[in-house]
């Protein structure tokens, strides 16, 4: 199941996990023809209608699932699509499903910034985006406690480009900034479905010119788990 299917970072997802015959993909929605008329390879996609504000619409998207993919994201500053019912209500709702339907992995595209605060440009983030990052922060500390198997990806900057050309850096601690294409984002958030040395961490990824493109998965094998909540 992806959430958030139809945003920017959702769409290079859902094309991506398409891509790999092993899957069978659903698209969460609040309308699903819309969805699969506006995501490209939309007619690949069962499109389910829930919404992540409404905890009673998604126990019926989720069930049977094994794999939840969460690129969901305030619209607004404030309000129903703000930060706080979108980025931390919206991942508690899908938590609580994923718990509830015996879900094997939940996947949360967070962002980079939300443990260290991002300096002046978390800051800016913060003021003119609600306080996203906080409630962010927020959202991922509730799925760390949720019992569900999780992976945090907390890209840098994102960019809409095809990507593929630059090398990825994997890094834990939340130092520094740094900018990714979404579809590198995407690749890196399938490749983390089902991989052991994903799961119950928490990584941010940026492009480095530094590593050769495509010789990125092996860093998954770095990674140091999460502490216990």
């Amino acid at each position: 199941v992806v959430a958030g299917a139809t945003g920017r970072t959702g769409q290079r997802v859902v094309a991506e996990l398409l891509r790999n015959p092993r899957y069978a993909v659903r698209g969460l929605a609040r309308d699903p023809g819309a969805a699969a008329r506006a995501v490209p390879g939309g007619d690949q996609v069962q499109w389910l209608r829930g919404d992540v504000r409404k905890p009673e619409t998604l126990a019926p998207a989720l069930k049977g699932a094994a794999l939840l993919v969460s690129a969901i994201g305030a619209t607004e500053r404030s309000g129903p699509n703000g930060p706080e019912f979108v980025d931390f209500g919206g991942v508690r709702n899908l938590a609580d499903a994923a718990r509830e339907a015996g879900t094997r992995q939940f996947v949360l595209i967070s962002s980079m910034g939300v443990e260290s605060g991002g300096g002046f440009v978390g800051w800016v983030l913060n003021l003119i985006g609600g306080d996203v990052l906080e409630w962010k922060a927020r959202g991922e500390a509730y799925l760390r406690r949720s019992g569900v198997p999780y992976t945090i990806i907390r890209p840098g900057g994102l960019r809409d480009d095809a990507g593929g050309g630059k090398g990825i850096r994997f890094q834990q601690g939340d130092q520094g900034m740094g900018s990714i294409a979404r579809a590198d984002v995407a690749r890196v958030t399938v490749a983390a479905l089902d991989n052991p040395d994903a799961v119950n961490r928490t990584f941010e990824i940026r492009d480095d010119d530094e590593l050769p493109p495509g010789g990125w998965a092996g860093q998954f094998r770095g990674l140091k788990p999460d502490p216990a909540p």
